[in-house]
């Protein structure tokens, strides 16, 4: 029987009794719960009423009476993978939490939560998916450098916030399964007080407003963090009489306005000239794109949008615009680093068929402070060349070179689109790196590049995480032994020359530039094997080139592995449970940066992304690394044009003919480096109250710091990436901007106070 089945049936099953059950069970748990008999004090013959268990693989489940996070009663899981299952009371289109509490022993293992509801005879579809690693019985929660890193309690039990869903419009009840799943076969779970309670959503204020009314439609606008939704209502109240954006030298600035016909409009565009202020401000610093759509029909968690979600930016302007619908346009305002700082006025004019059908006054606030032209963090964003270059015309390189400028524009970098191939003969390779080089040296001195990863190794894991026995480099095995602490002396002498001939030509170049190197994705170093061949693999390089950093993709820093490794990216999932780890990591030298893949979804709200980098700075993390950028322009699912059923993640989009302009940008691409630049404005000032405070100026500096504060108050914590069934930061886009703001003034202040 399928799963979908088997959730089908419990459904049907367990229907009649919920009414009666839920009541009865939410008085025995601490907390009113929808969930029936949620803390499993009600039974017979020893069965939990109202929840049922199925094996998968190898696995019991028995109603406990040995242990108990309140009451007498817990449901007792053990074995690969097996879980429990009851049906929930819901009204349509409620938001609900789940929470629970678990108690787990004998190994590594995850209690995975789903929360669904059939759509057809044999299918559910998923409101919840949550795996949750489990922490064991026997460690302690405990404050790390003043941070509280979660554990067990004295008896060994944990509470896990499992997350948000919504119940579907039409549904009455959902179900909900909560499974053990380990590779363990002793491993055991106990879990007692399931809680699912209703909530009320968070009221979002409505900052669209009118910009123009005009014979035949409205001309509006609305936060940039915000969506325009090509069928929503038309803002109502005052018209703003103007636009109105402050930046920093050097900085992009984005607003986006939004056209909506009573009748057709044909045509439609808009057209600028110069800012008039203490200098010219030339008007091709300004950039006007189309907002198009994408059909999500299956939103990632309960927060996502279902339907049209405005997100590419694309060059097909003029448009001509059906009566009725609301039509985007994004705007990008680049402030030349050498600007003079201080009020600057224009106007954006729209027009229709060519003629001008009304304009706005545009005006500009430049800061005088300058922010960094490459990020003071470490950034990189995915870029797949080869998908890239199968979809372009052109001459290769050209291509390359427009998407290098774009990814370096927006404040991150990304791989060269060219990789050495070493061929092997005997114990040395020969190898042409002249066009590898080439590519490294544009970086460099066309777009500031100041580090680089170098394609020294990769292997593959078949999605098994582990280090393969059988791994190769060009044909030849890697390793010696079972065990994989000694190298294959046949693959050892031409890697070695390998990367001895990469290096030095490296150097020779002047392109040795913090040169990183990673050669497995997410290895498991619970597995001794696998850390083993990490161990041997990183002494290897480090013995030919003592300055190349080693980086691994891991859940936590290993101690094993502190001496070889100089660079963990973490995903933020496991952060809590890694703090000890992290710390071990730091003082031995070594940065810390994340990764989250679900912050940028299409469908969620776009603060979502716009806030991400001010978690990296509350987080205090070295960098970030995302595999956001082309990894998934394949196939109909993955095509972000065409993943009508799904979300893409990616944040540019391909071209859909050969000969479109491209790179083309996404909105969540330009909100990426808005939070960039917010978190060079908190660097900035963090720098300036330092200063102040090492002079003795503490009361100048204050002003800094309590604008830091108010910034990063606005983040709680990192977000889960699974189902991206959270939002734990503000959903108050004037308080974003508020915060940008209060940060600016507080730099000028602070500025002031260091040349008096």
């Amino acid at each position: 029987m399928s799963r979908a089945a088997i959730a089908c049936a419990a459904i049907a099953a367990l229907g009649l009794a919920l009414l009666a059950g839920c009541r009865a069970g939410a008085q025995e748990a601490a907390v009113e719960s929808l969930a029936p008999n949620p803390s499993f004090e009600e039974g017979a013959a020893g069965e939990p009423a109202e929840w049922g268990f199925y094996s998968w693989q190898d696995s019991r489940g028995w109603w406990a009476d040995d242990q108990a996070h309140s009451g007498s009663r817990s449901l007792g899981l053990e074995g690969l993978n097996g879980g429990w299952s009851t049906v929930v009371p819901v009204e349509p289109g409620g938001v609900y939490s789940l929470s629970l509490h678990y108690r787990a022993e004998g190994g590594p293992s995850r209690i995975t939560c789903f929360v669904r509801y059939p759509v057809g005879e044999r299918e559910m579809e998923s409101l919840l998916y949550r795996p949750v690693v489990t922490v064991p019985h026997d460690r302690r929660g405990e404050f790390v450098a003043g941070e509280w890193v979660g554990g067990a309690d004295e008896r060994g039990w944990v509470r896990a916030d499992v997350g948000d869903f919504i119940a579907p419009e039409g549904e009455q009840a959902v179900s909900l399964l909560i499974k053990l799943v380990t590779e363990v076969p002793g491993c055991r779970a106990w879990i007692d007080d399931v809680i699912v309670v209703g909530r009320k959503p968070r009221e979002i204020e409505d900052t669209a407003r009118v910009l123009r009314q005009f014979p035949g439609g409205v001309l509006w606008t609305d936060s940039e963090n915000r969506k325009i939704l090509p069928d929503r209502d038309l803002p109502t109240g005052e018209p703003l009489q103007a636009i109105e954006l402050s930046a920093a030298l050097g900085e992009y600035e984005s607003f986006q306005v939004a056209v909506t016909p009573t009748g057709g409009a044909r045509n439609v565009a808009f057209t600028w000239g110069d800012l008039a202020g203490p200098a010219t401000l030339s008007g091709e610093h300004l950039h006007c794109r189309l907002i198009e759509t994408v059909d999500i029909q299956r939103p990632m968690g309960p927060y996502g949008h279902k339907g049209l979600n405005p997100d590419p930016l694309t060059e097909r302007l003029p448009v001509d615009i059906p009566a009725g619908h609301n039509q985007g346009f994004w705007f990008t305002l680049h402030v030349p680093r050498d600007q003079e700082p201080g009020d600057y006025e224009g106007q954006v004019a729209l027009t229709a068929a060519g003629d001008e059908v009304c304009a706005v006054p545009l005006r500009l606030h430049v800061h005088d402070f300058l922010i960094p032209e490459r990020p003071t963090i470490d950034v990189r964003s995915g870029f797949r060349f080869g998908i890239v270059l199968e979809r372009e015309s052109g001459d290769p390189d050209m291509v390359l070179a427009r998407y290098y400028q774009d990814f370096y524009d927006h404040r991150s970098r990304c791989a060269p689109g060219v990789v050495p191939k070493p061929q092997v003969q005997g114990d040395s390779v020969t190898v042409d790196l002249e066009e590898y080089l080439e590519h490294l040296a544009f970086m460099r001195d066309e777009l500031g590049a100041r580090r680089f990863d170098l394609p020294a190794l990769w292997i593959g894991h078949g999605g098994e995480h582990i280090m393969p026995r059988d791994a190769q480099w060009q044909g030849i095995p890697i390793f010696a032994n079972d065990a994989l602490t000694q190298l294959n002396p046949q693959f050892e002498r031409p890697f070695r020359d390998w990367i001895t001939k990469l290096c030095t030509a490296l150097r020779d170049a002047d392109l040795f530039q913090e040169p990183t190197v990673r050669f497995i994705d997410e290895p498991r170093l619970n597995h001794e094997p696998t850390r083993n061949g990490i161990r041997a693999l990183s002494e290897l390089l480090l013995n030919v080139e003592p300055e190349l950093r080693i980086a691994q993709t891991v859940s936590a820093p290993a101690a094993e592995l502190l001496d070889v490794t100089h660079v963990w990216i973490l995903h933020t999932d496991s952060w809590d449970r890694a703090v000890p780890k992290i710390e071990a990591a730091r003082a031995d030298g070594d940065r810390i940066l994340v990764y989250n893949n679900a912050v940028n979804y299409p469908d969620h709200r776009p603060i979502r992304v716009r806030l991400w980098p001010w978690l990296l700075r509350k987080y205090a993390v070295d960098g970030t690394y995302s595999w956001w950028g082309t990894v998934c322009w394949r196939g109909e699912v993955e095509d972000p044009w065409t993943a009508g059923v799904g979300s893409s993640g990616v944040l540019l989009y391909p071209p859909r003919a050969p000969d479109e302009p491209t790179p083309i940008d996404s909105i969540r691409w330009e909100l990426f480096r808005e939070g960039l630049e917010d978190y060079e404005y908190m660097a900035l000032a963090d720098d300036l109250a330092r200063q102040l405070e090492d002079a003795g100026r503490a009361d100048a500096a204050a002003v800094g710091r309590e604008a830091l504060d108010a910034a990063l108050s606005l983040v709680e914590r990192w977000p889960s990436v699974r189902g991206a069934n959270d939002e734990p930061y503000t959903l108050d886009v004037r308080a974003v901007d508020e915060a940008r703001d209060g940060l600016a003034a507080a730099i000028v202040s602070m500025k002031q106070a260091l040349q008096q």
